[in-house]
């Protein structure tokens, strides 16, 4: 079945110039009809008021003398006008004094006619007071019929209708004229886009027939294929270079790699073959300072203790070193035991009183937990102890303390390292735990250290099933606390096993990268209680919490406000080596050739236990068989 919506350009133009033009005429004919009709309808009625004036004139004498027979005689000169139809003459009383009506032709065969006098006015009536010195002494009563005006003005609107027609037929005729003119230009460019289209060819071009608007159009249509034939062309030679790029790249990360295990072997053997001859050193420095070799000079003993003091910062270097490659490795060694918290803490300020001396500050312990057990190496746990207060007096001013604090966070314990020193720099936060990472790291900085500190703290912590972090305002000082899983003796080994001693905890701690709220909630939904799912709303503060904390995996979204979440990959694979990188995405997009990403999961589809079984490792899926600690 043809449709309007089917039909060809050339038919829809045609039809709407027809309709167009019939509509303006019988627009044009019912207006001129409509005032036609008015107008003789009142100029009717006002020679008929005009005529029954002038018969009431010359009734006068007739109604004066009481004289009928002569007003019937001046009423029977309106014959010669064939519309009225009744005349009366009516006295002063309103009695009927004189009546003539004027037979005319019968109409009621004509359908024409009656279907006329069935829809409008058949007669017009009048009547004209006549008067004498103010006083009424009688009227005259006319009634005309109506039909030949209304005949007439029916001719004329078919006249004008039948005009319409005419009128119609030649628009119709022009219209299809015109399709030479402005359709088969449009055809001919429809077809070329359709071939263009069809072929993938660019190289092709619209013929322009005509210096016109269409011809303007075809110019135009032809330089956007020639730009677009331009662009694609590039994007081969572009694809090819990203190609041997691709190649090189791969290359030059696999160089790179074997770059960074000779250099970890490099470390790690030079590192032990300096510790042998320094332990040497250090022990014969410490004999001739003690008097070994007899009395010294004051000047020769300060030259020893210099010596000693940097041999001492060689050895920590060195320590630093092999802890640092250790963690990095896998290789560092942990003896896990469930130990009470305080008592090491306490130990751990004891130990290091004297350095806090040497910068004239004091240790002080806040509120405390006596009791609470953790699952720890007792010799990392000092180190990272021994870490946090050794930074927290360095960097305090003489004189002030540094505010020790143990607080219970639901299952995990915190403990708190608060210095006034003057805070971390904004620009150097995201930073803080990298390795070589100081903010003052100038060749003439006043305080001493190696760098390594906080990034073997983190390791360390981790390892031990925990999580490290700060909190500081540039000039309000800072606060570094770390936190650990509170041990209890009735846990099974299966248990300890997966939440502290293996690298990872039971219950995985994972950052959702996501800007839409009901999305996070829907992904909250599906984790429920086994993960502890954390929220990022922008790349800003991703970055902040992927450098100062830990998570065991990251839930991506690649779509971020003012900029892309593949950004943030490498962020992750330096400051998070060892989480997963799940991008939870509603398109096809998937960075790159998928490094560092272990699974890409859609919005649309994805079922809860597909998002748990990408955030757990395939090897810790099922809870292992363990010994009781």
């Amino acid at each position: 079945m043809m449709t309007w919506r089917n039909l060809s350009i050339v038919r829809k133009l045609g039809l709407l110039l027809a309709f167009n033009t019939l509509l303006a005429v019988l627009a044009i004919a019912l207006v001129f009809s409509v005032g036609s009709a008015y107008s003789r309808y009142h100029d009717t009625r006002a020679q008929l008021l005009a005529l029954a004036a002038v018969v009431g004139e010359n009734s006068r004498a007739a109604l004066a003398f009481d004289d009928p027979e002569s007003a019937r005689q001046t009423l029977s000169a309106l014959a010669a006008k064939e519309e009225i139809d009744t005349v009366r003459l009516l006295d002063a009383q309103g009695a009927l004094f004189a009546q003539v009506e004027f037979p005319r032709l019968d109409h009621d065969g004509d359908l024409l006619e009656r279907l006329v006098q069935a829809a409008l006015p058949a007669t017009l009536a009048v009547q004209q007071v006549m008067t004498d010195g103010g006083q009424i002494v009688g009227r005259i009563e006319l009634s005309a019929h109506l039909l030949h005006i209304w005949l007439d003005v029916l001719a004329g609107q078919a006249a004008m209708v039948l005009l319409g027609v005419v009128l119609a037929a030649l628009a119709v005729h022009f219209g299809m004229r015109l399709r030479r003119i402005v359709t088969d230009p449009i055809l001919a460019l429809a077809q070329v886009t359709h071939r263009v289209s069809r072929e993938q060819d660019y190289a092709i071009r619209a013929t322009k027939a005509h210096n016109d608007e269409i011809g303007t159009l075809v110019d135009h249509f032809n330089h956007m294929l020639a730009e677009i034939q331009t662009r694609d062309n590039a994007l081969r030679r572009e694809r090819l270079f990203l190609e041997q790029r691709t190649v090189d790249m791969q290359l030059a990360r696999d160089e790179a790699e074997r770059a960074s295990r000779v250099k970890s072997e490099f470390i790690s053997t030079v590192s032990h073959e300096l510790r042998t001859p320094l332990t040497a050193i250090s022990g014969a420095l410490g004999l001739i300072a003690g008097g070994a070799v007899g009395p010294l000079s004051p000047q020769a003993l300060e030259m020893v203790a210099i010596a000693k003091k940097n041999g001492q910062r060689l050895s920590y270097l060195i320590n630093d070193l092999l802890d640092m490659e250790g963690l990095m490795a896998g290789k560092l060694h942990f003896d896990m035991r469930a130990l009470e918290l305080m008592p090491l803490l306490e130990q751990s300020l004891v130990e290091n009183q004297a350095y806090a001396e040497q910068h004239k500050v004091r240790y002080a312990i806040g509120p405390r937990i006596d009791g609470v057990r953790v699952w720890v190496d007792a010799q990392r746990l000092q180190q990272v102890l021994a870490n946090l207060l050794s930074n927290a007096a360095k960097f305090s001013p003489e004189g002030s303390s540094v505010e020790v604090a143990v607080r219970r966070r639901g299952e995990m314990v915190r403990v708190e390292v608060r210095d006034q020193g003057p805070g971390i720099p904004a620009s150097f936060q995201d930073r803080i735990f990298q390795k070589f990472s100081q903010a003052d790291a100038s060749d003439t900085r006043q305080k001493g250290g190696t760098g390594l500190g906080l990034a073997i703290s983190r390791g360390l912590i981790e390892r031990m099933g925990g999580s490290i972090g700060f909190e500081s305002q540039e000039g309000q000082g800072s606060c570094f606390f770390f936190e650990l899983p509170v041990w209890h003796p009735q846990l099974q080994s299966h248990l300890l096993e997966q939440r502290v001693s293996a690298v990872r905890p039971s219950t995985p701690r994972v950052l959702h990268v996501e800007d839409d709220e009901d999305t996070h909630q829907v992904v909250c939904a599906m984790a429920g209680d086994r993960i502890d799912l954390e929220h990022a709303t922008n790349l800003r503060e991703a970055r902040a919490r992927v450098a100062r904390e830990h998570f065991d995996a990251v839930i991506l979204d690649l779509t971020l406000p003012n900029e892309s979440g593949w950004s943030l990959l490498p962020a992750i694979h330096e400051h998070q080596p060892g989480a997963r990188v799940v991008v939870l995405t509603g398109g096809d997009e998937v960075p790159g050739d998928g490094q560092w990403v272990d699974a890409v999961l859609r919005k649309s589809s994805v079922s809860p236990r597909q998002l748990l079984d990408a955030i757990t490792p395939p090897d810790t899926r099922s809870a292992p068989e363990g010994h009781t600690p």
